[in-house]
C-alpha cells in the first residue's frame, strides 16, 4: 500500500511539473510571437481573425460634467447637514465623543483616589476622575473601581421625562460580548 502511495505522489508530482512546462512554453511561444509580429499556428489557421486597427479619426470622448447643486455633499454626516448632531467645537474633547467610541485604557489607583485613562478614536489619552465630564449627554463620572469606571448621564425621553442612565465601561470587556 505504501509503496502505491508513493508511486501515486510521484506521479501527480511529474503530472505538476509537465503541466508547468506546458504552461510555460505555451506562453513563452505566445511573447516570442507577438514580439516579432508572427501569429501562432493556432490562430493562423482562423481565417476570421482580422488584425485590430486603430482609427486616429475618431474623436475623444465627449466632456461630462456634473452639477452637484441641490444634492447633498456625501462627505458630510447626514446629521451634522440636518442641523441634529452637530457638535460644539468649543466643547472639551472628552464631551465631543460618545461613551462607546471610548476606550478604557487603565485604572491607577494610590493615595489620591482612583484615576482612569480613557482613549478616544482619535488615538488622545485622558485621565479622568470621579466628577469628570464625558461624553456628548452631560455625563459624569461617578465611581472609579479597579474594574471600570460608571458614567450618570442624565437625559429627557421621548415623553419629556427627565431620566438618569447609568453607563458602565469595564476595563477587561467580558469576552463575546461585542
Amino acid at each position: 500500500m505504501d509503496v502505491i502511495c508513493e508511486n501515486w505522489r510521484l506521479a501527480m508530482k511529474t503530472t505538476r511539473i509537465t503541466l508547468v512546462g506546458c504552461i510555460c512554453l505555451l506562453v513563452s511561444v505566445g511573447l516570442s510571437a507577438a514580439e516579432t509580429g508572427q501569429v501562432p499556428a493556432a490562430a493562423a489557421s482562423d481565417q476570421t481573425a482580422q488584425p485590430v486597427v486603430s482609427n486616429p479619426t475618431l474623436e475623444p470622448m465627449s466632456a461630462h460634467s456634473y452639477d452637484p447643486s441641490g444634492r447633498r455633499d456625501p462627505f458630510v454626516p447626514v446629521l451634522q447637514q440636518l442641523g441634529l448632531g452637530a457638535i460644539d467645537p468649543s466643547l472639551p474633547p472628552l464631551q465631543r465623543v460618545g461613551l462607546t467610541e471610548m476606550n478604557l485604557i487603565a485604572v491607577v489607583w494610590g493615595a489620591y483616589g482612583n484615576t482612569a485613562m480613557v482613549q478616544t478614536p482619535d488615538g488622545n489619552g485622558y485621565s479622568v476622575r470621579r466628577g469628570t465630564r464625558i461624553g456628548p449627554n452631560n455625563g459624569v463620572v461617578s465611581a472609579v473601581s479597579e474594574k471600570g469606571i460608571v458614567v450618570q448621564e442624565r437625559f429627557t425621553d421621548v415623553y419629556g421625562n427627565k431620566q438618569e442612565r447609568e453607563y458602565v465601561k469595564l476595563l477587561h470587556p467580558k469576552e463575546g460580548a461585542e
